[in-house]
């Protein structure tokens, strides 16, 4: 599945509407480890797992006109953010990945009420159990994975990591079926 397709499947199947960039890398990064299989490499960022496939996907789909695309700031901070949403004449995909177009709504669902953050910490914690080692750093043992990795993730993120949101982030995990020992590169 090439970048553009799944931008436009990720935005399709989350109810026709994606809110942030950040958001689109995490929720894309988890559902390739739950065994979408997207085949779009990602890399540790400042933020956690990041692709820049998926990136230019995004960019490539918006100006393609297959996804819509708004700019606004944040009343918070006056951050910009970017909200996507499905374009009128593109068709709901039949499956995202090695995924089906049912499977992955539900894991879509699954995240969609977590905040950025928590999805950040969540994807993160996966990342550093499950990919690290492909950078040069020792791979954990697999019945201390998690454990670890969190740890790993409060250390990195040490502001955003507050029980509640660790708390979140595990039971996320949990309900992905991404708590347990690491899962194969590229999904489950």
């Amino acid at each position: 599945m090439n970048a553009e397709n799944t931008a436009v499947g990720l935005v399709a199947l989350n109810g026709g509407e994606l809110v942030g960039r950040t958001r689109a890398q995490k929720i894309a990064y988890l559902l390739d480890r739950c065994g979408a299989h997207f085949g779009l490499r990602f890399t540790y960022h400042h933020y956690g797992p990041y692709c820049f496939e998926l990136a230019n996907g995004l960019d490539a789909a918006r100006a393609e006109g297959r996804i819509g695309h708004d700019e606004k700031l944040s009343a918070r901070h006056g951050v910009p953010y970017s909200i996507f949403t499905s374009a009128g004449d593109e068709r709901d995909p039949i499956d995202l990945g090695g995924l089906t177009a049912a499977e992955a709504r539900e894991l879509l669902r699954r995240m969609k009420n977590e905040s950025d953050i928590v999805l950040e910490l969540a994807a993160t914690a996966v990342f550093l159990r499950d990919e690290w080692h492909y950078y040069g750093k020792d791979k954990v043992a697999a019945a201390d994975a998690t454990g670890t990795a969190v740890e790993e993730t409060k250390r990195r993120k040490s502001r955003k990591a507050t029980r509640e949101r660790l708390d979140k982030a595990l039971t996320l995990l949990r309900d992905l079926g991404l708590a347990e020992a690491p899962a194969q590169a590229g999904g489950r």
